[in-house]
């Protein structure tokens, strides 16, 4: 699954790399890890905004849940039952972009865990996500697939990866509900060992 990401590229690099604008470029602030079980937010281009970058709130809210939902368990979502779930089947149409420069995951060697950071040679990409409205509040979910390549070796216990987008043609389709071309070739980076991660990782 996916839980921690980052953006650490400066609003204007973002801004050129999706042709799109902030639409307050002052809420936005380098960050070298977003961890989704705070809830923050990050920025994100939607299909009814496609050349506007806003700053929606990590973990799905449905417009029809209550103030109480747990969004721990709407963080991320299973690009193989989103037309089942009820948190999910409701919103296909609701398509976007979470805009991103790497994320982490832990490998489990023993009974250890070692983090990794995962980029696009530190490049701006994306992952494709769905997002809802609640009372005025846009939160989102990152879509997930099958671990491959690399990401089978580094997260080897859930063994899933976030549907991963690199090139302008793929977002585009992405938000159209095109099919696209997810991106394995990843770059990895061996951070710390041994240290404590949350129960969700």
């Amino acid at each position: 699954m996916c839980f921690h990401s980052k953006q650490t590229v400066k609003a204007q690099k973002i801004e050129n790399t999706f042709r799109a604008k902030f639409e307050e470029i002052n809420s936005y602030k380098p960050t070298r890890h977003y961890n989704g079980f705070e809830f923050p937010k990050t920025p994100v281009i939607t299909n009814e905004q496609n050349n506007l970058i806003q700053m929606l709130n990590w973990g799905l809210l449905p417009n029809w849940a209550n103030e109480d939902w747990n969004k721990t368990y709407t963080l991320n979502a299973r690009i193989e039952t989103i037309h089942e779930k009820a948190s999910f089947k409701g919103i296909q149409n609701n398509r976007c972009i979470v805009l991103v420069n790497g994320f982490y995951e832990w490998k489990k060697v023993g009974a250890s865990k070692h983090k990794y950071e995962i980029n696009v040679k530190d490049e701006p990409f994306a992952f494709a996500g769905l997002y809802d409205e609640y009372k005025g509040l846009k939160t989102y979910t990152i879509i997930t697939t099958e671990a491959q390549g690399i990401m089978r070796e580094i997260h080897n216990t859930k063994l899933r990866m976030p549907l991963t987008l690199t090139k302008e043609e793929d977002y585009h389709n992405w938000l159209n509900g095109k099919e696209v071309r997810p991106f394995y070739d990843f770059n990895t980076i061996a951070l710390e060992k041994n240290i404590q991660t949350n129960l969700f990782d």
